[in-house]
């Protein structure tokens, strides 16, 4: 899901020192040299648990807000996960794929650290969990999340994958979950091009992900595809979004995720597309630095486009 991203502040702070400028006195016009105060380097740490669907995901990513902090003690920090029934969960520091959606691992400024062992059913849903977080230099941050209660999609229900007709939609609806702040949609929607090629609409990215909309702890429905993108369409090419907006081309699939956020998760990623002023984030970590430790508890189907018989359909009991 989005959250993966890195929090960079860069462009907010001056690396400058010194700066000559003309200011207006009491007294009359004269030069007088300014001294603006060198800002400080903080630690950022973004720590999230990802349960449900899927492998449980236990990942941190740490980083400087301007990049002049050491990057050895990014690489040889403690990280350790405390769930609320069970052993410590010790990270280890791994490939920033593990925490990033990026091209070239090797221009990534920062450390991404997960489990040695995959750490399934450690961290439940509705349970507490902590972390800590420790450099050579002395630095260290804590914090907690409470994990949100468990999720299940009431429509389109089981089996994981099913049928979805070309030119329809089908509304995805979930429970009500204890403790999550807003729910996250995203689909991954891959073969358009030769889903497409019959329309005649020559398709630069044969997959794309899509953002739904990122709703309230009240709202629990969403339809696919047609309500998913609204977060991509200045990214996503115009003939794909329009065809999109006419059903599931047939032939290609889609994997629908639906994740009940907890408080640190929402107030972290908020901002941008949801907040007029600008990004707003909030940090959930205590210490000598900024973050967050949020969970997310998911579930996922993956629907096909197709038109006749063979595989459940999405649709059933509609």
């Amino acid at each position: 899901m989005t959250p993966l991203s890195p929090f960079r502040k860069t462009s907010l702070f001056l690396r400058g020192g010194f700066v000559a400028g003309a200011v207006l006195g009491l007294g009359g016009c004269e030069l007088t040299e300014v001294t603006l105060a060198e800002p400080e380097d903080e630690l950022v740490a973004e720590a999230y648990i990802r349960v449900g669907d899927g492998t449980d995901q236990i990942t941190t990513f740490l980083h400087w807000t301007i990049g002049t902090g050491s990057e050895e003690d990014l690489r040889n920090a403690e990280v350790k996960f405390f769930p609320e029934d069970g052993e410590v969960v010790s990270l280890l520091l791994t490939s920033p794929l593990d925490c990033l959606r990026v091209d070239d691992p090797g221009e990534v400024e920062g450390a991404c650290y997960a489990p040695a062992d995959v750490a399934e059913g450690v961290f439940l849903p509705g349970t507490r969990a902590e972390v800590e977080i420790r450099l050579p230099g002395g630095r260290e941050l804590k914090g907690g999340t409470l994990i949100p209660n468990d999720i299940q999609l009431i429509r389109p229900a089981e089996p994981f994958v099913c049928g979805l007709p070309p030119g329809r939609h089908v509304e995805f609806v979930w429970n009500l979950s204890a403790g999550a702040w807003a729910y996250s949609a995203e689909a991954e929607i891959n073969g358009l091009r030769q889903a497409l090629a019959p329309q005649g609409i020559v398709v630069e990215e044969d997959s794309v992900s899509l953002l739904g909309f990122a709703v309230s702890e009240a709202d629990t429905a969403i339809a696919f595809p047609k309500e998913f993108g609204i977060f991509n369409r200045f990214e996503l090419q115009q003939e794909v979004a329009v065809a999109l907006q006419g059903g599931l081309p047939e032939g290609s699939e889609g994997t629908v995720a639906v994740a009940a956020l907890d408080r640190n998760y929402v107030n972290w990623v908020r901002g941008g597309n949801f907040n007029p002023s600008g990004a707003v984030r909030i940090s959930s970590l205590r210490g000598d630095g900024i973050g967050v430790l949020a969970s997310a508890v998911r579930r996922s189907v993956r629907a096909i486009g197709v038109s006749g018989p063979g595989i459940p359909s999405c649709l059933e009991g509609l």
